[in-house]
């Protein structure tokens, strides 16, 4: 008996895994049948995905191909707030259906999730306190540098280094938290795509003149919406063809795609 009742739970939590996301695939019907389209986003970077706490508004690249998007499917957009933490988890229990955060397309990520063309593509910076005495990326040798958790700035900046560079890496929640810990004297540098890095300037920092490692970014979806994914696809490749997208990225104040 003990052993049915195990087996009726174990039926009776895939079941349930099954209909909370699991693998099962959302569509672009569904998506209409629901009347909204639930996207991650950054709520912090100017230019890019920011909340403005006086309106209360969203704003920025990201923003509006999200809004594009959601417009074409003719369904209501509902943001939810990621972190670099966060947004694969929310992805894979199909709270979000796509992300457009900063998430920049590597071949190991392309592995476990869907990315569209990049809609952008930034580089890595590295921004440091006017008063370290820090004025090139030479100077770091021997300092600590703060990054994000699963980032792939570390990587790319030792990369660009190259031998004979000791660097330590202190990995953060986000980028909030390392500018703090820049301004407390805890770290010695920030290391991120410089449209992030901008969006913690002030007067006491500065960021260093070499930019390194493009940082392509696309929307990110379940690998296994694969109808919703050419849906996504088609949008990006035809905004991007017929100069949508960068007329979007000029409106929204932000350099030309990085091309070094």
């Amino acid at each position: 008996m003990k052993k049915i009742i195990s087996v009726i739970l174990v039926i009776a939590m895939m079941l349930c895994f099954a209909s909370c996301g699991g693998n099962t695939e959302v569509t672009v019907e569904d998506i209409k049948a629901r009347g909204v389209l639930r996207v991650g986003i950054k709520d912090s970077l100017i230019g890019m995905g920011y909340l403005d706490p006086a309106t209360g508004e969203y704003s920025g690249l990201e923003i509006d191909i999200a809004r594009k998007i959601a417009e074409e499917m003719g369904v209501e957009i509902e943001f939810l707030v990621v972190t670099p933490t966060t947004r694969l988890q929310m992805i894979d229990s199909g709270d979000i259906d796509i992300s457009l955060s900063n998430f920049t397309i590597t071949e190991e990520r392309k592995m476990s999730y869907h990315f569209s063309a990049p809609y952008y593509t930034d580089a890595v910076g590295v921004m440091v306190l006017k008063s370290s005495g820090i004025n090139s990326l030479e100077d770091l040798n021997g300092k600590t540098v703060g990054v994000t958790m699963s980032s792939t700035s570390a990587q790319s900046l030792k990369n660009y280094l190259g031998e004979g560079y000791e660097l330590s890496f202190d990995e953060f929640e986000d980028h909030a938290a390392i500018k703090l810990a820049l301004s407390a004297g805890a770290i010695d540098a920030h290391c991120v795509d410089t449209v992030v890095l901008s969006t913690y300037m002030d007067d006491t920092t500065m960021i260093l003149e070499d930019r390194f490692a493009a940082q392509p970014f696309g929307v990110v979806s379940k690998l296994s919406n694969t109808e919703l994914n050419a849906y996504v696809d088609a949008l990006i490749e035809k905004w991007l063809n017929d100069g949508t997208i960068d007329a979007l990225r000029e409106a929204n104040g932000l350099l030309p795609s990085f091309e070094g």
